[in-house]
């Protein structure tokens, strides 16, 4: 996954259809077309002869890589009636282009406290995130609408209650950066 997360050059992204969906991370379209993936849902997607309901999700490099697979299908896959998109933890993916075509997919974009996996690449490069933020704060409760404001003193009072209370146990994960991207703590909060 590190391997992948680093190459973030931008690279031209497409559609299903072969439309122009703006410029992504090199690395996540790599991992997605590579495995093929992608081309093996496209396949099963044949076998049904009406439109079915599609929900996709995915943690760190799944969410990139669910997000990805949703910006190729949603807009003209005539076998999918209705798509929706979970992604928890997730990178940014792509440029502000990418952004608007995925404007249309349902998606719902969990961000736990500190998560740092959720800052990278930096939007100095020309990426930006995708979907409708749900903010997961250091309590564990989750926000559909906070403020810029909020999630930073948010964020600087979980790291420093972090590294009071946890980062020289044995054991424990050093910053509470790196400690909030656990898979666990996502499940935590959405399932309350």
């Amino acid at each position: 996954d590190l391997v992948t997360d680093a190459n973030f050059i931008h690279q031209p992204w497409l559609n299903e259809s072969g439309q122009t969906a703006g410029r992504i991370h090199s690395g996540f379209a790599e991992a997605l077309l590579n495995g093929h993936l992608l081309q093996d849902l496209v396949n099963h997607l044949q076998n049904y002869t009406s439109p079915v309901r599609i929900l996709l999700t995915g943690h760190s490099l799944g969410a990139a890589l669910a997000t990805l697979t949703a910006s190729y299908l949603a807009p003209t896959n005539p076998l999918i009636s209705d798509l929706h998109l979970y992604t928890f933890g997730s990178p940014r993916i792509g440029d502000n282009v990418f952004a608007k075509s995925m404007i249309s997919v349902d998606h719902a974009r969990y961000v736990d406290c500190c998560d740092l996996v959720t800052r990278i690449p930096p939007e100095e490069f020309g990426f930006v995130h995708v979907g409708s933020l749900r903010y997961i704060d250091r309590e564990g409760h989750v926000h559909r609408t906070i403020s810029e404001d909020e999630i930073s003193n948010d964020r600087i009072a979980a790291a420093a209650s972090y590294l009071v209370k946890y980062s020289f146990l044995l054991g424990t994960v050093w910053v509470r950066e790196l400690a909030d991207h656990s898979p666990i703590n996502y499940v935590s909060a959405v399932s309350g």
